[in-house]
């Protein structure tokens, strides 16, 4: 047999093994191969940049397990971000979530950073954990109007508010300046701006699945989101933008590199194609 007929009959078990070695190469050794900045992510880069100093910045972790694939690597992303700064804009993040599983996201997250090492925050005093607050909209809303009441003590350390310095004078909706959701679907965006933004006018920007995009964009439109981060493509060019390669990037190098190979198999099928029929013709 000649190599264009072995070429034409390769083995699929070989094509597999192809396809695995050009996927997981790239996810344990980022490439860094070129990726294109879209406006969304350089909206949401822009948007954290302006936030003003001494902002108070809620980060909604609203989604499970089953969206981590996709919202894990903008979540450790922002986080990066938000804390990079946090010192020196005097920001305070509280970190919360209407979904049960938010709270075992986030600490997958501080498994892995340690943002009293990495960025010397202060954790009651430059940011906080509430944790899990229940009751979806119902519990949106009452949050809204008494914070300390909804979520008396915090998820961390589990102690009362009262002595976090961070909440001294956080009680209500009107003292928050920016909510940062990030989301898979209900409760989500709509609830949130049902109780935060019609009747506080809270500004919010969303980071969500791809397959949520359709259903942000009139928000987006109206302007009752300011900001929008879909999917996985998007956060690996946020990622880019603070030059911090990570989850995203590997996640794109091995989408790119499993395009290549699809299109070496093409290729090599077409010339060995052509190939074989000129030398019958001859």
């Amino acid at each position: 047999m000649s190599i264009l007929d072995k070429m034409q009959r390769i083995d699929r078990r070989y094509i597999y093994l192809a396809a695995w070695i050009f996927v997981l190469f790239p996810l344990y050794y980022p490439l860094g191969l070129p990726v294109p900045i879209g406006r969304e992510s350089k909206a949401w880069y822009n948007y954290i940049e302006a936030i003003p100093d001494d902002s108070v910045i809620i980060v909604s972790m609203d989604y499970g397990v089953s969206g981590m694939p996709e919202l894990y690597p903008m979540t450790v992303a922002t986080m990066h971000h938000l804390w990079d700064n946090c010192l020196e804009r005097n920001w305070k993040i509280i970190v919360l979530a209407f979904w049960n599983q938010g709270p075992l996201v986030f600490d997958t997250l501080l498994s892995q950073i340690d943002p009293a090492a990495k960025y010397n925050v202060v954790y009651g005093e430059d940011w906080v954990e509430l944790g899990w607050v229940p009751g979806s909209e119902t519990g949106m809303a009452a949050l809204a109007t008494d914070m300390w009441g909804q979520t008396p003590r915090d998820y961390l350390e589990d102690r009362p508010l009262s002595e976090y310095p961070i909440m001294a004078d956080i009680r209500t909706a009107e003292d928050v300046d920016l909510v940062i959701s990030i989301e898979t679907g209900t409760p989500g965006l709509p609830e949130w701006l049902r109780q935060w933004n019609d009747p506080f006018g809270v500004p919010f920007i969303v980071g969500c699945i791809g397959v949520s995009v359709p259903g942000m964009a009139p928000y987006l439109a109206s302007g009752q989101l300011s900001a929008l981060l879909p999917g996985l493509t998007a956060s690996g060019e946020y990622e880019l933008l603070l030059s911090r390669p990570g989850l995203a990037v590997a996640g794109l190098d091995a989408v790119s590199m499993s395009h290549l190979l699809v299109v070496l198999l093409v290729l090599i099928g077409n010339v060995a194609y052509f190939a074989s029929r000129g030398k019958e013709a001859s």
